[in-house]
């Protein structure tokens, strides 16, 4: 039976989140809402962010060893970016700042539950729930004084959200990602945590003999 922390942490899952965000950006485009272009925006922005960062390490092995930092944390970034959009517009769409601070608030949990799954480094979920939150933030100054959201909006969006790691419950994005950071770079396995802090390790004796 999968632990509290796992049950966190599949509420992160990319799987779920993207194409939520995708559905309820195409329903406030339709009611032709101002924050549906912002969001749609950030999400571009800020998903290219994290995927620059994870392909920098995965495939050149370009990191911080200091803070054990290998890339942006995508649960704590996309958990931060779109459970406080989703819940704003979807459950309470008088009081969205409301739902803003009880999405940010869950986006938390999520980010905290990578450390102890041994997933991410304390640099990696802060830096990701900061960016994700600056994005949704940004996103929610653009919400309608009234929108026209509607709470089947939500539903509808997290049902078909579902049905993604459902229908493909093997496949994860952190697969995709390692195998297009290898293919670019020409590595034939992706670096590890543990040889950034290797190599800082040799640098820094490098320097002390020098």
């Amino acid at each position: 039976m999968p632990s509290t922390w796992h049950l966190l942490s599949m509420l992160g899952d990319s799987r779920l989140l993207l194409p939520a965000a995708v559905v309820l950006i195409a329903f406030g485009a339709f009611q032709r809402s101002r924050w549906s272009l912002r969001w749609a925006g950030s999400l571009c922005v800020i998903g290219t962010l994290v995927l620059s960062s994870k392909l920098a390490f995965l495939g050149w092995g370009i990191g911080l060893a200091r803070v054990d930092f290998t890339g942006f944390s995508g649960h704590a970034t996309l958990s931060a970016l779109i459970w406080p959009v989703l819940l704003a517009i979807g459950l309470t769409a008088r009081r969205p700042h409301w739902g803003a601070a009880a999405g940010l608030m869950l986006a938390a949990a999520i980010a905290y539950s990578r450390l102890p799954l041994n997933a991410h480094s304390w640099s990696e979920v802060v830096s990701g729930w900061l960016l994700g939150a600056s994005g949704a933030v940004w996103t929610l100054r653009r919400l309608d004084a009234s929108p026209t959201a509607r709470p089947g909006w939500l539903a509808t969006a997290l049902v078909i959200g579902a049905l993604i790691p459902l229908a493909f419950p093997q496949a994860t994005t952190h697969e995709a990602v390692v195998r297009l950071a290898t293919t670019l770079s020409g590595a034939k396995d992706p670096h590890a945590r543990s040889t950034l802090h290797e190599k800082s390790i040799t640098l820094e004796a490098k320097i002390l003999t020098d």
